[in-house]
């Protein structure tokens, strides 16, 4: 079994992960959820993500291969980090933190969806046998 597989493999359980999430957050906050437009956008966010997440479990789809919508999903989710406390007494310090974060995650989602991972890997992803 390749590298690529297992990290294909650990793209399906990060898909699980956030759609748990998801629905989590939509059932426990229900109406709520809405009203609060910053906080649905992060929710759909991490959904997008972990759809992207879901899709780069498989070999791919629509022409992408399977590390382009996990990049995709990268940065999505990197994006939604610091939207949870953006608002909240303590949102310029959790910001911070989080946007640091995100920022690094966005970071290697963009190398892989844009440059092949040619930034963050020895060999570019599109160079591999996969």
């Amino acid at each position: 079994m390749s590298n690529y597989q297992n990290q294909r493999r650990l793209n399906a359980l990060l898909g699980v992960f956030l759609t748990v999430v998801t629905v989590g957050a939509a059932v426990l906050l229900g109406s709520n959820l809405l009203a609060t437009p910053v906080l649905a956008m992060q929710v759909s966010m991490i959904a997008l993500a972990g759809i992207c997440d879901f899709v780069a479990a498989t070999d791919g789809l629509g022409g992408w291969a399977w590390y382009r919508w996990s990049g995709l999903g990268n940065i999505l989710l990197g994006l939604s980090l610091p939207l949870g406390f953006v608002g909240t007494p303590w949102d310029l310090i959790f910001l911070l933190v989080t946007g640091l974060g995100g920022l690094s995650l966005t970071a290697i989602g963009i190398d892989m969806l844009a440059f092949h991972g040619t930034y963050t890997r020895q060999i570019p992803l599109n160079q591999h046998n996969l």
